[in-house]
């Protein structure tokens, strides 16, 4: 598949928290990745820390993305995770959310070919 840019440029927004080089580029990594869909018209990332507790240091991660495609609603996704749960690593966050991303991509993919989801009696689904 041909790599082709946004119309709109990568916007990516740290909130509550100081911007992180690592985080930055694994962001622009996965949103290249993103890029295979031909649709996309433009991408927004907002990382942030949502709350601040007085007594965590543990504070949680949040990421958002929205997509913008040519003739389709926007994807918007988001996670959060506490960093005790991934033990401090922040792509944990980043992977989640942008796997969603994809499998939302490839859904809409499948609709603009036509595919349907079929849910056969047994609970199985097949793309018709």
């Amino acid at each position: 598949m041909a790599q082709t840019g946004m119309e709109r440029p990568l916007q990516i927004v740290f909130r509550n928290m100081e911007s992180s080089p690592a985080l930055e580029a694994a962001i622009r990594q996965r949103v290249e990745r993103l890029q295979q869909h031909a649709h996309i018209i433009g991408c927004r990332v907002v990382a942030e820390i949502p709350h601040r507790s007085a007594g965590g240091a543990k504070l949680p991660l949040a990421i958002s993305v929205e997509v913008e495609l040519r003739g389709r609603p926007v994807i918007v996704v988001k996670d959060s995770e506490a960093r005790r749960e991934s033990k401090g690593d922040q792509l944990a966050v980043v992977t989640h959310v942008f796997e969603a991303v994809e499998r939302q991509l490839r859904e809409t993919s499948h609709s603009r070919k036509g595919a349907t989801k079929r849910i056969a009696e047994d609970g199985s689904i097949s793309l018709g």
